[in-house]
């Protein structure tokens, strides 16, 4: 088997966890839209939302509030962003084993690249936990303009971390769905299936993956 060169992990509930029903929670409060419909217009504006098709994130919530059929008036957007700002803030947190790992394949001189679908509340999280720093290279959907499953993030990603071989490269994420892409493109894939986590876009069925429970199995592989 062709030896580890290079590291792609994504963001969250692979590297952080968020406090996500405290937001939802103050979200519906404020809206007056019941959770499981605010859920859906999370959901059916995510792809849009993690390719950077609406402007800052004034634009990604009033996209969210129009799928909820809310009036999106300027001053509910900015309280909303507001609301979100001072929640993330705080509530976004990153798994223990994150930048020791991290910092570990680094010291190795193998190059780390985190690769997320995301949109724009992500980047000042990124930055004021210190991911941005430690790593080789951060790929945010919605900053590259492609978003996992699509081939052109993981080829960006690639680029970015010096093009080490695909079939060099090991790719971590916690949705089966953005392993297989990896592994189409020739990547080691390992799911990662936290005890803690709880994936918004849900738990995923391994499939050919094999699991980890924590990042100390990717520096076991070197």
């Amino acid at each position: 088997m062709t030896a580890v060169r290079a590291v792609l992990l994504d963001l969250y509930d692979t590297l952080a966890w968020t406090e996500w029903p405290r937001l939802r929670a103050l979200f519906s409060e404020r809206t007056g839209v019941e959770p499981r419909r605010l859920m859906n217009a999370f959901a059916t504006t995510r792809r849009r939302r993690s390719l950077g098709e609406f402007e800052g994130v004034e634009g990604d919530l009033r996209a969210v509030l129009e799928a909820a059929d809310v009036e999106a008036s300027e001053a509910l957007v900015g309280e909303l962003a507001r609301l979100e700002g001072e929640v993330l803030e705080r509530g976004v947190h990153l798994w223990d084993d994150a930048l020791p790992v991290i910092a570990e394949l680094r010291a190795l001189d193998v190059p780390v690249g985190v690769v997320s679908n995301c949109d724009h509340s992500t980047r000042p999280i990124v930055d004021r936990l210190g991911i941005a720093q430690a790593v080789s290279a951060i790929l945010l959907s919605f900053e590259v303009g492609a978003a996992k499953p699509d081939p052109e993030i993981y080829l960006a990603a690639l680029d970015a971390i010096g093009n080490p071989r695909p079939s060099a490269t090991v790719f971590v994420d916690d949705q089966a769905g953005y392993c297989d892409a990896a592994a189409a493109l020739g990547m080691r894939t390992l799911l990662m299936l936290r005890d803690e986590a709880s994936p918004v876009e849900g738990v995923s069925e391994p499939g050919d993956h094999p699991v980890i429970r924590d990042l100390r199995a990717v520096v076991d592989l070197l």
